[in-house]
């Protein structure tokens, strides 16, 4: 029904990056991470970053292989045609390696943006996405978005593959019900990649649909360093900003958190975390941080990563956090040396 071939490509390893270094440096880096080995550059669409499409067009102009996808935008900033066109156009582009994932949206406020009813409109931008790339006409009127007779005014390569990213139930739900493949957000632990999955079974019996129609994606925090302390500081902020955000499941997923640091969540209301990757590393516990992130020393990661593969993931996204004085390329280098071939050396 799209572009996803189910179990066409097996176990995938990829990297998310490209957002710290200049348009002018961002060829060079997507080569080399080609080079490196990974499978496919994720390209984030957060706040006022440089431009996703540009900087896709520019890793698709520099690389032949590496597949290409947005990690992760949302149906808010763009209206969905817009969107469609654009991945569309990155897809014919690539020779057919863009992949679009989207996602709620985060910190949409402060452009005057309310992303209300994000499942509805995620619901919504599937189905145009997936239709205008598949050269369809589209007229439809929707709770979010309604279309009266749009069409890509160029003919689409294919049916782009799309990918819904979450952590909450509705979304991970919708996954199953409607995408190509799902991006599980963040969790590193068998708790919290569990609940995920139950959520996203959830989806895949409401549409009649199995495992087999799915590509499940971990979407990991990730350091890899001699010193494992430099590695835990290296990701603690965005431990706590994923904890923060994961307030809701907390104990659906099995996390517990003590009284000092449910204390201090409290006195600043939950809110996306001040403090300094320092300051967060000394708050949190070392089981809260192995529930949201990868890291230590690179044998330790590989373990790690070997559990979160047996829960039945087949595609990977490191999102890297160097540690200091660690380049990010620095940490994509150690990781396609010592992590991601234990990965391929396992059978799925």
């Amino acid at each position: 029904m799209t572009g996803h071939v189910p179990g066409a490509d097996g176990l995938r390893v990829g990297v998310a990056s490209l957002v710290e270094q200049p348009m002018s440096e961002v060829a060079e880096r997507a080569a080399a991470l080609e080079r490196l080995g990974y499978d496919d550059i994720w390209v984030p669409d957060e706040r006022l970053l440089r431009n996703v499409y540009i900087s896709l067009a520019t890793v698709a102009g520099a690389t032949t292989r590496v597949g290409l996808g947005t990690g992760v935008t949302n149906p808010y900033t763009r209206h969905p045609v817009l969107t469609a066109a654009a991945i569309a156009t990155v897809d014919e582009l690539s020779g057919g390696r863009a992949t679009l994932a989207l996602g709620a949206g985060g910190g949409l406020s402060v452009y005057g943006i309310d992303p209300r009813g994000p499942a509805q409109a995620l619901r919504e931008t599937v189905q145009i996405v997936r239709r205008l790339t598949s050269g369809e006409t589209v007229t439809m009127t929707g709770k979010q978005f309604s279309l009266a007779g749009a069409h890509l005014d160029f003919p689409p390569l294919r049916t782009v593959p799309i990918y819904l990213a979450g952590r909450g139930p509705r979304i991970l739900q919708l996954a199953g019900e409607t995408a190509d493949g799902v991006v599980i957000g963040g969790f590193a632990q068998a708790g919290g990649i569990g609940y995920a999955r139950a959520q996203v079974e959830r989806g895949l019996d409401r549409a009649g649909r199995s495992w087999s129609d799915l590509d499940q994606l971990s979407w990991l925090y990730v350091c890899a360093h001699p010193d494992r302390r430099a590695a835990r500081v290296a990701v603690s902020k965005m431990v706590l900003a994923s904890l923060i955000t994961s307030r809701a499941i907390l104990d659906q997923i099995g996390v517990r958190l003590p009284d000092a640091l449910r204390a201090h969540l409290d006195a600043t209301g939950w809110a996306y975390p001040a403090e300094t990757p320092e300051q967060a590393s000394a708050l949190l516990p070392d089981e809260i941080v192995e529930a949201f992130s990868v890291c230590g020393t690179p044998a330790e990661c590989v373990a790690k990563v070997r559990e979160i593969r047996a829960c039945g993931i087949d595609r990977f996204a490191f999102v890297l956090f160097p540690a200091a004085g660690q380049s990010a390329l620095e940490l994509a280098g150690l990781l396609a040396r010592e992590v991601a071939p234990a990965l391929r050396s396992e059978p799925s």
